[in-house]
This record gives C-alpha cells, sequence and structure tokens, in this order.
C-alpha cells in the first residue's frame, strides 16, 4: 500500500507520480521491472519503475490515453495523498548486472521510465563499458528529463545520451528520423552489446529487428513493449 507523495506533468501527456511506501515494503524490484498499479477500486494497469532499486520513493510514468479506463484518473483526478496499491515486480527485461560490455538502450515516451532506472543503476554501481541512450519521441516538446540525462553525460564519460525527433515541425537542432535508424548509422557491429528496449511496439519491434541485423543475440536483447489494453 503507498501514498502518492507528489505529482507533476512532464510532458503535455505524460504525468510523473512519486509515492511512498505505506506498508507491506520493502518493495525489492531489480532496475527495468514494472509494477501493477490500482487507484481507487479501478482495474489495475502495468506502469514501470523509473526510480532505482535502493531508494525508498517509487516513481512512475503515465502516459495519458483519452480511451483509457484509467490513465484519464491519473491525468485529471489523482492528487497527493491518495492510496495506491502497487503489486509486483514483474518482467524480464531487467538490467544484467554481470555483464561487462557495452550497452545500447533505446526508449520511446514512457518508455523512458524502465530504462531511466536501468541507466541510474548502472551508472551508480560504476560500471565502465561504453553506454549509449537514444530516446525518441515525436516533437522536442516531447522531450522529458533531457537537463538531467545531459547532465549524466556530462559526469560520466561511459555515457552517451542521443535524443532523435521523428516529426518536427520545423528546422530542429536534434539529430531526426527513425531510432532504429539513428543506431544503425551509428553501430556497424554489436558484438558482446546488451540492449534494452522500451516504449510503443512499433518502435520496440523496429528496434529489436535492425540490432539483430547488425548481429546481436537475441538472449542480449531485452525488450518491454508498451501495450495498451486495447492492443492486448
Amino acid at each position: 500500500q503507498c501514498k502518492v507523495t507528489k505529482l507533476f506533468q512532464a510532458t503535455q501527456d505524460i504525468r510523473i507520480i512519486e509515492m511512498d511506501i505505506l506498508s507491506g515494503g520493502p518493495y525489492d524490484f531489480s532496475a527495468g521491472q514494472y509494477a501493477a498499479l490500482t487507484f481507487d477500486g479501478l482495474p489495475p494497469r502495468d506502469f514501470s519503475m523509473a526510480n532505482t532499486p535502493d531508494t525508498h520513493t517509487l516513481e512512475f510514468h503515465a502516459r495519458f490515453l483519452p480511451d483509457g479506463a484509467v490513465t484519464p484518473h491519473i491525468q485529471n483526478s489523482l492528487k497527493v495523498g491518495d492510496k495506491v496499491r502497487v503489486q509486483g515486480p514483474y518482467g524480464t527485461a531487467y538490467f544484467r548486472e554481470n555483464h561487462k560490455g557495452p550497452i545500447i538502450a533505446a526508449a520511446g515516451g514512457s518508455g523512458l521510465a524502465p530504462i531511466k532506472s536501468i541507466l541510474k543503476t548502472a551508472l551508480k554501481n560504476g560500471t565502465q563499458q561504453q553506454i549509449t541512450f537514444y530516446f525518441g519521441v515525436r516533437t522536442a516538446l516531447d522531450l522529458y528529463f533531457e537537463e538531467d540525462l545531459n547532465q549524466l553525460a556530462k559526469f560520466h564519460s561511459n555515457f552517451t545520451f542521443i535524443p532523435v525527433i521523428s516529426d518536427p515541425p520545423s528546422k530542429t537542432q536534434y539529430r531526426t528520423g527513425l531510432l532504429s535508424d539513428a543506431i544503425a548509422e551509428d553501430f556497424s557491429v554489436v558484438e558482446n552489446h546488451k540492449a534494452y528496449i522500451a516504449g510503443p511496439p512499433i518502435m520496440v519491434k523496429s528496434v529489436v529487428e535492425r540490432l539483430k541485423d547488425l548481429g546481436i543475440q537475441g538472449s542480449d536483447c531485452h525488450a518491454d513493449a508498451f501495450y495498451t489494453e486495447a492492443e492486448k
């Protein structure tokens, strides 16, 4: 059982929820996993933990779906102090801490949540392998935690952050196109790499397929596609 302690709007359709555990803890998970959240008697929905496992405050990123049964409540009615049931953890696309080779991470939209947890966990652990993170969004207005990610890149020489805009309304300073194309432009060999991918199913599928074309082993590709209930 948890209590909402902070809410803020990250983009026009993504709301960040922070909550403290009231009872039933501690809540142990591996970076990259998700939980089933139940708000105010509504049906449970899956959201990935964005915090690192060693922190006590849980963080989730909820993308507003106008026809959804739960996210309109999160967007319009949820308030600080509300109780939330958190059940988990679930998911197999978690950070493999024993891997010492390079890492490619890719997130689309609110897929940033589990990838953020993985990246910060790896960097907190003092890992020295090269980590390259591609964050794909439609427009620059959909970027969030950009300053935080740029600061990580500034303080960790082995971490590279590359935002990619797919539908810029005009000329932009950011890299443009699809995440899968950006990765293929930068990497010709992905031997000994691990890949972590999260976000919309079509993006996840295209990135996984491109990485396999580049030679990554299926067992080294850890993907979490964010299906809506309707898509399921």
